[in-house]
């Protein structure tokens, strides 16, 4: 029997997290250290109250337009990466299309787009530069292709270990020579129908497996960094036999796994706290970076706050609020708020991770570690600006305006404390 899977977001977010336990008497300034039983240094410290560095007021350079040439038309930016020479590699999903500029924004290349054959993507998660040239994920089509530096096709092929898990997507690079995927496995592509009431409740209460996995960049599985459990949902069932159908509705503040690579290795992040599992770059763990601090415990506020902020086109009163407010507390919500949404390494080591922010936001609070795993302080930045890479004393993101229209830019990063370039 086929089943057909909906994915349904009434109002969705994500997340991912764990519970550190801390020691009162640890000192916030050199952290707790201790060692387990396999061998994997656990870091604990109390956060910091100060702002690790700032970024300066205006851009120091941007990339992108409101009208005027196609390459500097932006639909949907997936991602953004410097290459060794300073060049801004920029993934436009909506196009289908990488483009390279160089350090001052001119546009250099264009090569991709949207297809199915060799070179072309179906839904482009990401590109990013590799010694001589370029890789690129096809989500969709679950493939990686290389490109030659000046954009010349390599070749395409498919990613192994995958099977029928579920929905895949590249996250980037882990080291010059593999690459970091994500797969959320929900346990449906073989369901039977006498086993759909067990995957209900296995969605309910555990949620759909997250697995990060790493790959060669001829597509053959390297490893399994880790699985983790994922966001949990609600799943009803319509129709009957052949014609039976599936909805999956994401229960809100649930958590949802991510990951980062790295030259050095990568991080995974995931269940009830503010957490970081660092992987080395043989796949082994290696540490474990922790705060002292759970996430906000959930509140009224936060659900009407969620509910407004969502941009649901149903949402559009007082009466429609309260409802979908009720509605909303109708299921099993968590206790707390997420943690952590999103990860990077700077070029010289440091995590950035950043935390959960509730829809219509504004202001972003990213944590940044150490290489030993000690806390060193937080950023604070405008939600319109997406942070994506931190390298060469500077920020590299996705900044949207008003009209949605985005763009690349680059920030120079400050020190706390007094404004002035990070490498001074």
């Amino acid at each position: 029997m086929k089943v057909g899977v909906r994915l349904h977001s009434l109002l969705f977010t994500t997340l991912f997290v764990s519970v550190g336990c801390g020691d009162p008497d640890a000192s916030p300034d050199t952290g707790l250290q201790v060692t387990d039983s396999a061998g994997i240094s656990v870091v604990t410290t109390a956060p910091v109250d100060g702002l690790y560095a700032g970024l300066a007021e205006e851009p120091a350079l941007v990339v992108g337009e409101l009208d005027g040439p196609e390459e500097y038309l932006f639909g949907r930016i997936a991602s953004v990466a410097r290459d060794g020479a300073g060049d801004l590699v920029v993934a436009d999903s909506r196009a289908g299309e990488i483009r390279v500029f160089d350090a001052r924004g001119r546009h250099l290349r264009s090569f991709g787009g949207m297809g199915e054959g060799p070179g072309e993507f179906r839904m482009l998660s990401g590109a990013w530069p590799v010694p001589n040239g370029v890789v690129a994920v096809d989500g969709q089509q679950q493939r990686i292709t290389r490109f030659g530096a000046e954009g010349s096709l390599i070749a395409t092929s498919r990613f192994t270990g995958i099977g029928e898990m579920g929905a895949f997507a590249g996250m980037g690079m882990a080291g010059s020579a593999m690459v970091l995927n994500q797969v959320r496995d929900m346990g449906m592509s073989s369901l039977e129908e006498s086993s759909l009431e067990d995957a209900a409740e296995a969605l309910e209460e555990e949620g759909a497996s997250v697995v990060f996995l790493r790959h060669g960049l001829d597509g053959e599985l390297v490893d399994t960094l880790a699985r983790r459990p994922g966001e949990k949902m609600l799943l009803t069932t319509s129709g009957s036999g052949e014609m039976m159908s599936v909805d999956l509705l994401r229960i809100p503040f649930s958590r949802r796994p991510t990951a980062a690579g790295s030259a050095r290795g990568a991080a995974v992040t995931g269940g009830g706290g503010y957490e970081v599992v660092l992987f080395g770059a043989t796949g082994e763990p290696s540490r474990i970076a922790r705060l002292d601090e759970a996430p906000p415990l959930l509140t009224d506020e936060h659900l009407e706050a969620y509910v407004r902020g969502s941009g649901n086109p149903f949402v559009q009163d007082e009466a429609s609020v309260r409802s979908m407010v009720e509605t909303y507390r109708g299921m099993p919500l968590p206790d707390r708020l997420p943690g952590y949404t999103k990860l990077l390494f700077a070029d010289t080591g440091e995590l950035w991770a950043q935390r959960y922010i509730l829809p219509g936001g504004e202001m972003a609070h990213w944590d940044v570690f150490g290489t030993d795993g000690l806390h060193l302080g937080r950023m604070e930045v405008d939600t319109s600006f997406r942070i994506e890479e931190v390298s060469r004393g500077q920020v590299v993101g996705i900044a949207t305006d008003e009209l949605g229209v985005e763009r690349v830019e680059v920030r120079d990063l400050g020190r706390a404390g007094r404004w002035r370039p990070a490498d001074s």
